[in-house]
């Protein structure tokens, strides 16, 4: 059973803002950036974004990252950002997981040897982390942070569309569709919407051979949220109007030394919310005791 804690509005933490990348290596045929600390890093973080978004979202997070002392690697999944590959599409959701093995060890080859690995995703990439985790072959890895899990939809998907996803994806798998989501259901910071509506690496479509990939992962990681070993930090926006919150908990519960925060009042995107200091606030936390 996770440790459910739930963080109520409150005056918002200082904001680190963001850092430029260190370097920007291409791994695995993917865009990458990495971030070093001064000094000898502790360990290191893989962020992976959310779907139809990229890594340079997370140059404030990296931030957080770097002052607790931890280097930090992001990367453009395939299909997305600077990365190659058809805008958001994937042939096999496996093909996610590999590329996440081939980033952590790269990523570890910039740390000492022994230094702890830490996973961070968002939303689409935290369902890649937690099937990653989930599977028989996970990364070795100290511990995982997810935030806003994309294990199910706030609002129900019909039949028909389900259906018709099913048909498109085995007949014209690389089709794609509006996915109807507005700036404003990511955030409340009007700024941070204005940013994300601006930004050209980011696409309004869904895939639907991704759809249906993406389906098949979000049921075998409910099916296999038992299997992760490793302690997991979960954090969820409570007032998510994308990402059902009721899912995230109830797949928690079956994640021994899950440890699930409740962030009443946020959208999807905790890490670009107006009081996103209480987010970085708990990233520390989590990265202190990794």
């Amino acid at each position: 059973m996770p440790i459910p804690i739930a963080i109520q509005h409150g005056r918002m933490s200082e904001l680190p803002g963001p850092i430029n990348p260190t370097s920007t290596p291409t791994i695995g045929g993917l865009y990458a950036e990495t971030f070093v600390p001064a000094g000898t890093p502790k360990g290191v973080v893989v962020v992976t974004h959310g779907y139809a978004e990229h890594c340079g979202r997370y140059h404030e997070v990296a931030n957080v990252i770097v002052k607790a002392g931890w280097t930090a690697v992001t990367y453009d999944c395939r299909g997305h950002g600077k990365s190659p590959g058809e805008r958001g599409y994937i042939d096999r959701f496996d093909t996610y997981v590999s590329d996440l093995h081939a980033v952590i060890a790269a990523a570890k080859r910039l740390v000492p040897d022994g230094a702890p690995a830490v996973l961070l995703g968002h939303s689409h990439g935290s369902l890649i982390v937690l099937y990653a985790l989930a599977s028989a072959n996970p990364p070795q890895v100290k511990t995982a942070i997810v935030s806003s899990p994309f294990l199910g939809t706030k609002l129900p998907v019909p039949g028909y569309k389900k259906l018709l996803g099913r048909i498109a994806s085995r007949i014209a798998p690389k089709l794609n569709q509006p996915s109807g989501i507005q700036s404003d259901q990511l955030t409340n910071d009007p700024a941070k919407r204005a940013e994300h509506a601006a930004d050209k690496l980011n696409f309004p479509t869904a895939n639907a051979r991704w759809f249906v990939e993406s389906s098949k992962a979000q049921a075998f990681v409910d099916a296999n949220a038992h299997r992760i070993a490793v302690p997991t930090t979960w954090l969820v926006g409570g007032a998510d109007p994308l990402v059902d919150p009721a899912r995230s908990r109830a797949v928690a519960n079956k994640v021994k030394g899950a440890t699930y925060h409740d962030l009443v009042g946020l959208k999807h995107e905790v890490f670009n919310e107006v009081e996103r200091g209480r987010v970085f606030a708990e990233l520390s936390r989590a990265l202190a005791s990794a």
